[in-house]
């Protein structure tokens, strides 16, 4: 796939195929995150990634999924990645440190032809003490990967943003519209 195809078929996933992922995708994927932009070159992100099948059951009890999915059942997550910020080291821009980070990590991930789903819904507490994050770290974001069992499509905003899903089960994403949100030399 090439880096604009990549860009343009990336759909938020929240149905898996019950298949593992590597751990050696995992690094790589967390690799790409590790080398995005930060602010003053601080730093601040880590990462824990969780793979063991008892871990990842406990971990979908944590987050919120929706996308109008009612039930999940043998289509939970691969793997999960927690995003954390390590607050010794956090700097004033670490939230937009974090979000080019998880975006790398994405685009890293569909580039083998894994999906993901970025979440900020989920119970912080109950997965600081599942995984034993100090309490010198914040939890800023779930990612939640895997191979997809569904494949959500991209389509042109008639009236709002809100997601849909077809008769088919298939889910619509619609984006605005690129002469809606670029305006040449000024507004």
């Amino acid at each position: 796939m090439n880096f604009p195809e990549i860009l343009r078929t990336r759909r938020t996933v929240r149905l898996y195929q019950q298949k593992p992922l590597s751990w050696s995708e995992l690094e790589e994927c967390v690799d790409a995150a590790r080398f995005a932009p930060s602010a003053r070159n601080i730093q601040p992100m880590e990462y824990v990634a969780v793979t063991e099948e008892n871990l990842r059951k406990d971990m979908f009890s944590c987050i919120g999924l929706g996308g109008g999915v009612a039930d999940f059942t043998g289509k939970e997550p691969a793997a999960y990645v927690v995003i954390l910020i390590n607050k010794s080291i956090r700097g004033d821009w670490a939230s937009h440190d974090c979000g080019l980070a998880v975006q790398n990590l994405v685009l890293a991930a569909w580039e083998k032809g894994i999906a993901s789903c970025i979440l900020a819904r989920m119970n912080k507490e109950k997965i600081r003490s599942l995984l034993k994050i100090p309490d010198t770290h914040e939890i800023e974001l779930v990612v939640t990967m895997g191979y997809p069992a569904e494949k959500p499509v991209a389509v042109e905003m008639e009236k709002d943003t809100s997601v849909f899903r077809d008769a088919k089960g298939t889910l619509h994403v619609p984006k605005r519209r690129l002469k809606d949100v670029l305006h040449k030399n000024g507004f």
